[in-house]
């Protein structure tokens, strides 16, 4: 039977679903959770392995240490535990994404220095350190903007801003988002960037060996 490590987070509500397909498919789970295990059970949720999915070298050392190296993988169920994912999988000597890569691309400041350092394609786009004031930052501006969270999923943290007021509240909002969802929330800042027109498309889906499968 195949063993695979769970990362599930606090807020998931597609954590059952996993479970549920785990079970199905007659695979052994470890599961892991960003929350604490001795409130879990106030919750309603099950006193499994705790580990802080935002301390992925900490974490890593948890996992291994508690249940040694019997996974065939390590799956994270949303973006708050991939990089432990393929932190994991390095070390574990198993398929997956390098570590390196999975955090640069979850750090939008960092994955638009990549883009401009290999000359890709991409918005400027301006760093906006916590504490300073984005106004130093109008000159250089074109409005619209979009104010964007370094490393939140999901449009958390992105606003659009038209104007000079607008753009004042943006970063108020955006700061106190990111705040609330990333313990690193001072040390990131945010990023200003200028907005693309256009249509928007989204795609979900799965890709094995090459072959993508669209889902939505």
């Amino acid at each position: 039977m195949k063993r695979i490590l769970l990362l599930l987070p606090t807020t998931g509500y597609r954590n059952n679903d996993f479970l549920a397909a785990a079970k199905k498919l007659r695979v052994e789970i470890v599961a892991a959770a960003n929350y604490c295990h001795q409130l879990a059970p106030s919750w309603g949720l099950a006193p499994i392995m705790a580990l802080h999915f935002d301390r992925p070298e900490q974490a890593a050392d948890t996992v291994l240490r508690e249940i040694g190296g019997n996974l065939d993988a390590v799956l994270a169920v949303d973006d708050s535990g991939v990089e432990l994912a393929a932190l994991l999988s390095e070390r574990l000597g198993l398929p997956g994404n390098p570590a390196h890569a999975v955090r640069r691309v979850r750090d939008k400041l960092a994955f638009r220095r990549l883009l401009r350092e290999r000359e890709f394609l991409c918005p400027e786009f301006h760093h906006l350190p916590t504490g300073e004031d984005p106004r130093k930052l109008f000159p250089e501006l074109k409005f619209p903007v979009v104010v964007k969270a370094r490393r939140l999923s999901g449009s958390r943290g992105v606003i659009r801003a038209d104007d000079s007021e607008e753009l004042m509240r943006a970063v108020n909002w955006a700061r106190a988002i990111q705040s609330r969802a990333d313990r690193d929330a001072q040390e990131l800042g945010l990023i200003i960037e200028d907005f693309i027109p256009g249509r928007e498309y989204a795609l979900e889906g799965t890709l094995e060996r090459g072959e993508l499968t669209t889902l939505a």
